[in-house]
């Protein structure tokens, strides 16, 4: 079995990973001559995919596509003994429609950076978000994520999108489905257990950020650290809508931090719930609702940075 297997997701940005890995494939196999792709066909096959290839013997994946891809391959590994996954490295060639974990690893996104990239990138550790929530029908689930989970106004974006898909691309789509979700919006009252601490009220918007940014762009947690341990808890209070659009352009500089009704707070854990129906936002996928705990796995998995 090859040492290291590219996750291709040929759908991903519209079919731009596709024509990527059909531009980088020559070099990225040569590269490692044991190496192979593998493509999904379906929502969930690269989960599927990278556990059981691990069992095989691979310890280098590469997710080729979004950042929907190189989650559910995080998925797969984060499903295996600790023993086998701390000896996997986990890579991405951004091809899809967001890329914020490549954005916040400063991954390079031309020919030449890629292969350099392969050829002479190290394994960090980084840490893993982990959630317990409820499922779109109110059964329990647990996921990962590597980038942020969010609740409030971010899973409402989420489920916007994808009732309506990225036609104009991530970062466009995510700005006019945030738009149109902001016309709309109502802080909902949340219980908030941030370590203890009871953070409990009305907001418009949750983001545990393991990263920087969110939305193909948004600076939502800009000094967020990958391997400190926590989680960057960003929360925007009740406000009118005026103030929230005024604050919405903010996210794209990570100026937002410094306005009145949002604030920041590191945290290890937090327990969320509400009486009312708060959609969940998970490493750009809507998927489930709170109730939620969300808890970091510090240095939970390898990743390949240049």
């Amino acid at each position: 079995m090859a040492s290291t297997v590219f996750i291709l997701n040929p759908a991903a940005g519209h079919g731009r990973a596709g024509r990527m890995w059909e531009s980088l494939k020559g070099a990225a196999l040569r590269l490692q001559p044991d190496s192979e792709c593998v493509v999904t066909e379906r929502p969930g096959h690269a989960t599927e995919l990278a556990r059981s290839l691990a069992g095989q013997g691979v310890s280098r994946f590469i997710a080729v596509g979004g950042d929907g891809t190189f989650s559910e391959t995080l998925e797969g590994v984060m499903a295996l003994p600790e023993d086998v996954r701390r000896n996997i490295t986990l890579g991405a060639i951004p091809a899809g429609s967001g890329c914020d974990l490549a954005r916040h690893l400063r991954y390079p996104s031309d020919h030449d950076g890629l292969v350099a990239l392969l050829a002479r990138g190290y394994a960090r550790p980084l840490d893993v978000g982990r959630i317990d929530y409820a499922g779109p029908d109110g059964a329990p689930r647990r996921r990962h994520f590597i980038n942020i989970a969010a609740f409030g106004l971010a899973g409402d974006v989420a489920h916007h999108i994808k009732a309506m898909g990225k036609p104009l691309g991530g970062t466009v789509s995510y700005l006019v489905s945030s738009l149109r979700v902001l016309l709309g919006a109502r802080a909902k009252p949340v219980r908030l257990r941030a370590d203890g601490e009871d953070l409990s009220g009305a907001y418009h918007l949750g983001v545990l950020a393991n990263t920087s940014s969110m939305g193909g762009g948004m600076l939502v947690a800009p000094g967020a650290l990958d391997d400190d341990g926590l989680m960057d808890l960003v929360l925007v209070a009740d406000m009118s809508r005026p103030a929230l659009f005024k604050r919405f352009p903010k996210l794209y500089k990570g100026t937002h931090l410094a306005e009145p009704g949002v604030t920041l707070k590191l945290v290890r854990r937090l327990e969320a719930s509400s009486d009312e129906t708060v959609w969940l936002n998970i490493d750009g996928e809507a998927d489930g609702k709170l109730p939620a705990v969300f808890e970091v796995l510090p240095g939970a998995v390898k990743v390949l940075v240049p």
